[in-house]
This record gives C-alpha cells, structure tokens and sequence, in this order.
C-alpha cells in the first residue's frame, strides 16, 4: 500500500512542477530569461499591463489587481513582475497542456508581446498550435470595439452609478444587427445576497469578478427590458492591431477572478484594465489609483474620451421609456383603451378600439401589448390571465397591415459623459447671526444632488458618497456634517407606471447645525418612502414618511428617534437655474421628546457643467428654539 501512494505521489509531483527544459532548451531559455533582464522587460509597462499591476499608493513594488492563483506561474508572481517574466518564458518550453491547450496559447498576450521582444527562434522554441484560440478569435470575427454604458438605475444598489461593458462588432453588422454581437462583461458573482450583506460584502470585496463573454443581446435584454436603463454605445477608434491585441489579453483572462470592490476595483476599472492592453501610450487607470480613490462607471467613460479613443455614441432607449413616447404620441381615447384593455375591462370589441383607422390600431396594439409585457416582468401581472390577453393583441396585430405609426424616441440633448465630473469641491459662507458668519469648505467625491446641472443624468435622483462639509472662522474649523452615503431614488408616477418612491442616508451631523456653537457631532441614519409626481416637465414634486435615529451627547437622552413626514418641490425647468425647496417635520416616537420642523430653499445657477453658484436658506426649530441662516456657495465639479 506504501508504494501505490508513493508512485501516485511521484505522479502528483511530475504533474505540478515546473518544467525543466532539457539540452538546448534549458540554454535557450537562460539566454532569453538574460536578455529579458538585459532589456528590462518586467518593468516594461506592456508587461505590467498584462499582469494587471498597479503602483503602490505608498511607494515600493506594485502588485497585480487579479487574485487568481492560477493566472500566475510564479509563486510570487502577483508582486514580483520580474519572477512572473522568468516563470513564463519557462511554461513556454513545456509541452504539456493546460485546460487544454499549449501553455504558449493559453497565456496568449504575454507570449505574443515576449515573441516580439525577444525574437523567439522556431527552431529552438517550436510555435505550438493555438487550434481552440484561432477557432474562437475566427468565431468572434471581430471588426471594431463598442463600449456601452448602461445608465444608472436607482432602484437597483449593484446599478446605482451605471454600467460599462464592451461590444465586439463583427464585420458586416449594422444597426440592430449588432444585436447578435458578443459583449464582454466583467461582473461579480453575488449569488443571492441582497440589502445590508450585499452592500457590506460588495464595500469590504467579499465577492469574486469574472470577465465572460455573452451575445449582446442578452444583456440589452437584461437592461433595457428587465431593469428599464438607457444604453449609450460609443465606438472606439482602435486600430486592427490594437484590437487583437485587446483580444489576446481576454483570452488569457479566461476564469481568472479578482476581489470585486463596489467603489473601486470594480466592472470600469478592470474594463478600463483590459483595454490598457492595446496601447502602452494609454493611460486609464491612473487617475483611479493616484488621483480618486474609486472608479465610478461614467469616470471611466470620461477617461476614453480624454485617451482620444471615444466616438459619437448611438443612443439605445429603455422599453420603459419607448413606452412612455408611444403612450404620449396616442390621443386620449386610444390610452385610455390600451390601459383599460390591460385592466380587463375592455376589448377588441370596445368602439373605442373598432371606430380607430388602421394606423390608429396599430399603435393602440402595440402600446397594450408592450404595457401588459411590463406589468408581468414586474409581477403585477399573473401569467394565465395575461398570456391569452397577448395573444389575441399580437394575433390582431399580425391582420393588420399599417406600419407602427410611433416616431422614434428622442435623444437626449446631452449624452452621460458631457454632464458634470461626479466630484465636486465648494466654498461658501454662513450667517449664522449678526456677529457669526462661517466660511464653508466642503468636498463629495461623488455623485449628483437635484441641484446640480442635470445635464446627462437622471432627473430628479440623488446619490452621495462621503460628502463632507466642515465650517471655519478666525479661530477654529470644524467639522459640520459627513454623509457617508445619501440615496433617494424618486421614480414619478403616471398613468403608465406608479413606482415608489425612497430614499435613505446616514452619517455624523449636529444636534443644532445652524447654531452659532453647534455643539458636537453625532452619528445619525434616516430614510423613508413616498411617492412623486410630475406636474410640469422637469418640475417634481414628492412626499416621504420618514424615520430618523439620531445619537449626539448634547441631546437631553443621548440620542433622538423620530417619525414624521418629508414635502419637497424641486425644479430643472428654467436653464440654467435650478431649484428646490423641502420641509419636514418629526415628532419623537418610542419615549423620545422631540418636536422639529425643517426648512430648506436654493436656488442654483449653473455655469456649464463645471461651476455653479447655491443661494440657500434654511429654518431649524427644535423644542421651541429656532435657527435660521442665509447661505452662498460657490461649487465647482471636477
């Protein structure tokens, strides 16, 4: 029995190790391993760049964003780029296959860029037969490079900030031909988990990302049908050679993974990784290790667009929104059938329905048919009372001969990367009374507030990601309020579509903000739902019923837990000016004595979408006390 599990162990070693070259081999690989060194490549940023290594924020050695054991040959390979090189141009000597294919194929970037550099000799170091690359590389047939960006949806924590991902283009395909391309996805595998875990697990890189390749139509499904997004899909100009290169690298990234960082090593830095493989003279990533320490989805849109690569985008709309256009371009009476229609309260027979013209039917159809599509993806709709009302819209469809008579959707005016950059740094100053005026710095790294230039975003949602403000006079500076996240996703009802509305954020604030001495900070964490109208184009207004937990040691009881209700008007109607004003007032709950209003009016004019003066005024009445001050920012994006 000793000597089986001795052979099986000596089997298990020769399968492992490293291959040693034998004769010439092991000469020629010492002699290229020596002229590697010679020329410096591991410190060559085409090699980096295929390790994926990223400086150290602190000084020293980098070290590589993937953590697959298996990308690496090297035992130290993640942080010695030099070890990696020597180790590669070892598993290029041996034949044995790994997932199979020769090791030469496998790593296929590293080997094309190291054959470049060193010359490889034939008839020392034989070109193995790369048979399942070429038949996936002839397959994709790829002509030209698409990066997409699917808009943010706030009603989503994964897609809060947007999406990108890559489209190959094969040759010969136009227009919604491209449908049937392949996209190049990077995403993480989160299994089930949703809320709190989700969120913490996705912060502190729990989760494992993976590139895969999937048809494009699959994940325009996914989001223009499913999670109703806006897709903008912007042509990179890469030449042929940087495309296959940009190709070899995916094909060595097969099954590696990496830690997946909502904030930061997230799907645009690793897309924006991939394709820093074309082009040593690209630089992407740098911006998101040096300069911000997160990479936001339309950051890294912006960072093609400065690279030179990034061309006019076509302009994909959501289902949700084509349904809004074709439901407004009907009269009256033509909606009011296709909602009741859907309802089950009305039929084809409806004369509604039989005194429309051809035309005129058409698009009534179509419109119930879309809307009674929708209210089952969202389970508002069971499938055997609306599967037979489909059918008989799409069997009266097929007998009627007039073509959709809708319009296409318009295109926004501004596209995402043309708004304002996600960071934003203010000054200002406070009256807080005749003898007390402040001066104010504030900083948010991200994202966008309802007073912002609202060009290329969502109108009406707020994201805010450690937004700080700190308040300074001649002799001290401290600070005011820290958000370390603030979400409202505000989704307007109408006759279509009746989402609700919520929002959440928490942080440190003070008991009395606009007190002349505020006092100490304190954590606090408040949220709520509701629901909003539009009355008037980009005119929104809302109402929340809300919670607040607020823990402060210059509160009577330590801390303040509070229920009541939030009103709001915000305004993006008059260019450049926008504007809002918001009331609130809470009542303690559960023992708490607490009676609060709130008031808050600005206005803000928008020079551009890079700087924007805030006139603001707000009222804080607390237990009988009142506070109220004047304020002007000045806030600049960037």
């Amino acid at each position: 029995m000793k000597s089986v599990f001795r052979s099986a162990g000596a089997l298990l070693i020769c399968a492992f190790a490293p291959a040693v070259p034998a004769g010439d081999d092991t000469a020629y690989l010492a002699e290229l391993q020596s002229q590697a060194r010679q020329q410096r490549l591991s410190e060559q940023t085409e090699w980096t760049r295929l390790l994926h290594v990223q400086p150290s924020r602190w000084g020293g050695r980098g070290e590589s964003t993937l953590d697959y054991p298996g990308f690496f040959l090297a035992a130290d390979g993640k942080t010695d780029a030099a070890a990696e090189l020597d180790a590669t141009l070892a598993a290029f000597f041996d034949d044995r296959l790994l997932d199979g294919e020769p090791r030469q194929c496998r790593y296929k970037g590293r080997y094309e860029w190291l054959k470049a550099q060193l010359a490889f000799e034939p008839a020392r170091l034989p070109v193995a037969r790369c048979d399942k690359f070429e038949e996936w590389f002839s397959g994709l047939n790829t002509a030209g490079l698409t990066l997409v960006f699917a808009s943010n949806d706030l009603g989503s924590p994964s897609s809060m900030f947007g999406h990108t991902l890559l489209r190959l283009d094969a040759r010969g395909e136009q227009g919604d031909q491209r449908l049937l391309a392949y996209a190049v996805n990077y995403a993480a595998a989160t299994s089930r988990d949703a809320g709190m875990l989700y969120a913490l697990k996705g912060l502190g890189g729990f989760y494992q990302g993976h590139f895969s390749v999937m048809p494009y139509y699959e994940k325009v499904k996914e989001y223009e049908r499913f999670e109703h997004r806006d897709l903008w899909e912007y042509p990179l100009h890469m030449d042929g050679a940087m495309r296959t290169r940009v190709l070899w690298h995916l094909w060595e990234l097969r099954g590696v993974g990496s830690d997946y960082f909502f904030f930061t090593e997230n799907c645009s830095f690793q897309l924006l990784s991939l394709l820093e493989a074309a082009d040593p003279a690209l630089n992407l990533t740098a911006r998101f290790r040096r300069g911000a320490p997160y990479t936001i989805p339309i950051d890294s849109v912006r960072a093609l667009q400065r690279s030179g690569l990034l061309g006019e985008p076509a302009f994909r709309p959501a289902s949700a929104h084509r349904l809004q256009h074709h439901y407004r371009e009907l009269p009256s009476a033509s909606q009011d059938w296709a909602l009741d229609y859907v309802a089950g309260v009305a039929g084809l027979d409806d004369g509604r329905y039989t005194g429309a013209g051809e035309s005129a039917q058409a698009g009534m159809l179509e419109v119930a048919h879309d809307k009674l599509y929708f209210e089952y993806q969202q389970r508002e709709l069971e499938r055997g009372t609306g599967l037979p009302r489909a059918r008989a819209l799409l069997a009266e469809r097929s007998r009627n001969p007039a073509e959709s008579p809708f319009t296409p959707v318009p295109r926004p005016s501004f596209s995402p990367e043309q708004g304002h950059g996600s960071g934003r740094a203010s000054l200002g100053l406070r009256v807080a009374d005749a003898d007390h005026v402040l001066g104010l710095l504030g900083l948010r790294p991200a994202y966008h507030d309802r007073l912002d230039p609202p060009q290329g975003y969502l109108a009406g949602g707020e994201i805010e990601f450690l937004a700080a403000e700190a308040a300074f006079d001649d002799e001290h500076l401290r600070l005011e309020q820290l958000r370390l996240l603030k979400v409202e996703a505000v989704g307007t009802r109408d006759a279509l579509f009746k989402p609700w509305s919520w929002f959440t954020s928490a942080g440190l604030d003070r008991a009395r903000p606009l007190a002349p001495d505020s006092g100490s900070a304190g954590g606090f964490i408040d949220g709520g739902g509701g629901m909003s109208w539009t009355p008037l184009e980009r005119l929104q207004t809302y109402a929340f019923g809300m919670l607040s937990l607020q823990g402060n040691s210059d509160l009577d009881q330590g801390y303040d837990f509070a229920g009541g209700l939030r009103l709001g008007v915000a305004s993006q109607r008059w260019s450049p000016l926008t504007a809002e004003l918001q009331a609130e007032w809470l009542g303690g709950i559960a023992g708490a004595a607490l009676e609060r209003q709130r008031l808050r009016a600005e206005l803000q004019w928008n020079h551009g979408v890079a700087d924007g003066l805030r006139l603001g005024w707000r009222l804080d009445r607390r237990d009988g006390e009142t506070d109220q001050a004047p304020e002007i920012r000045w806030m600049h994006f960037f």
